[in-house]
């Protein structure tokens, strides 16, 4: 009973808005780039989630299909780089889940719908730290 009682006070205090922030078709117009915010309420941050899904397709319910899901976010920018790469840019990023390759028209059964692969890259605006201060010993320190 007190998990039943857990799982329903954290919906309620902390409820979940997600809605799409932008869609982006891949140059081949074969899939889209769905990029959501997901809001739980002000002791939460952003979430971002992108995914890959078959041209006007729905984003996936199912966050296993999400291939990067990140707080914190800052200047985020996804954008297709070709027919089959994809980027995701950004100032700043706590990330908790990113898949580098997906498949976004993979059917169980079907192995010619496997062969269309997306891969996806990351691209931190800086070359050194991206989520954590620099964190460079001061040289009067030393």
């Amino acid at each position: 009973m007190p998990k039943l009682i857990g799982r329903v006070a954290d919906r309620w205090l902390f409820p979940k808005d997600r809605h799409e922030a932008a869609r982006i078709t891949s140059p081949d117009g074969t899939v889209d780039a769905v990029t959501e915010m997901i809001e739980c309420g002000a002791p939460c941050s952003s979430t971002y989630a992108v995914s890959v899904v078959p041209k006007g397709g729905s984003a996936p319910m199912d966050a296993v299909q999400e291939v990067f899901v990140a707080d914190d976010m800052v200047n985020v920018r996804v954008q297709w780089k070709e027919s089959r790469l994809l980027d995701i840019s950004y100032d700043k990023a706590f990330i908790r889940t990113f898949r580098n390759v997906t498949y976004p028209l993979g059917r169980p059964g079907n192995e010619e719908s496997w062969r269309y692969a997306v891969e996806i890259h990351l691209s931190p605006s800086s070359a050194r730290f991206s989520y954590l201060a620099d964190t460079k010993p001061n040289k009067t320190t030393q």
